[in-house]
């Protein structure tokens, strides 16, 4: 037999590997809970219509960030739709203090086919929610049916079909990603435009020889070169301009001119022909008189037909010495010899 000093060793031993393995296993555990065993709790409580895909140990979340779990699901007695489901949530006491009261519940989950979880979405009030409340819940439509399943197939039908264009290059895409002559085409399009770019600044073209030399800043500049060549001759004094505008004597003749001119205006309105009415009406008398002297010799010369008869007569006799004198004028030339 094991004396008992042996015995005794041996129930030492077992106990001090036992007190290491429950605690090596209470570490685990406290690292697999977050380090919230230890931690105060407190239960909030929650009312809703329906707890499909929410069962105990769900999460529930503040504005993404995790407080706890749902420690139960159970039915509430009510008749009320909205109230027909309890779920109590077991949130650290600590994490209060950051949920208004205010502050609003759905269901959610992080896919169509995920786990559901509380989602508390944080609300605008200064005081926080206390344990044991009630927490206010916000249903949230599910997205399943609120979708229009044979909308949504002729959708993945049509959509289905682009992609069978597609690979088989019915349409442009399809001949662009399965076939080359898109490619080509792009391709030879891109290739004549770099041509032109590169014939458009060579230096040899025309426009080429505008980019890539001063003609064209030549063609700009020496016109302006030349009005401000102009103009410093023109404020130096050089030229007839230049004098004018240098030389105020040419000005003050000019001006000295206009002033005698408008003074001989004014002379001749105030002249005794444009103030009094007498000198006008002796000016109307004398052509009156001319008139009826004209009017005499008229009446005398030209009614009287053997004065007119006189005159033709005179003209026409005229007339015909004129025409005989230019076709003989040796008959008018005689010249006689003493």
């Amino acid at each position: 037999m094991p004396s008992a000093a042996r015995v005794n060793w041996a129930k030492f031993r077992v106990t001090v590997v036992s007190l290491v393995a429950v605690l090596i296993l209470g570490t685990l555990v406290y690292l697999l809970t977050g380090g919230t065993v230890l931690e105060k709790k407190a239960t909030l409580y929650l009312h809703i219509g329906d707890a499909t895909g929410l069962g105990d140990g769900s999460p529930v979340r503040v504005d993404g960030i995790g407080v706890g779990k749902v420690s139960a699901v159970q039915l509430s007695g009510s008749s009320e739709r909205n109230r027909v489901v309890k779920v109590t949530l077991t949130v650290e006491r600590d994490r209060l203090a950051s949920i208004p009261d205010d502050s609003v519940v759905q269901i959610s989950s992080d896919s169509l086919i995920g786990d559901k979880f509380v989602d508390i979405s944080s609300g605008a009030s200064a005081r926080s929610i206390r344990p044991d409340a009630e927490m206010i819940y916000k249903e949230q439509p599910d997205l399943m049916k609120t979708i229009d399943l044979e909308q949504f197939r002729a959708q993945l039908v049509a959509f289905d079909a682009v992609l069978r264009d597609i690979e088989e290059g019915r349409s442009q895409v399809g001949q662009f990603v399965m076939g080359e002559q898109m490619y080509q085409d792009l391709q030879r399009r891109l290739s004549d435009l770099q041509r032109g770019i590169r014939a458009a600044t060579d230096s040899t073209s025309r426009v080429g020889g505008l980019l890539r030399t001063d003609r064209l800043y030549r063609q700009i500049s020496d016109p302006l070169v030349e009005l401000d060549r102009a103009l410093a001759r023109l404020q130096s004094g050089q030229g007839g301009a230049g004098h004018f505008l240098r030389d105020t004597a040419d000005y003050e003749s000019w001006r000295n001119t206009a002033r005698e001119l408008r003074q001989s205006i004014v002379d001749f309105r105030a002249s005794g022909f444009m103030q009094s009415d007498a000198l006008y009406d002796d000016w109307n008398r004398s052509l009156a008189s001319l008139i009826r002297s004209v009017d005499e010799a008229n009446a005398a010369w030209f009614r009287a037909p053997q004065a007119y008869d006189s005159l033709t007569g005179a003209a026409r006799e005229m007339s015909n010495t004129v025409r005989d004198f230019r076709e003989h004028p040796r008959r008018f030339l005689r010249l006689k010899l003493f």
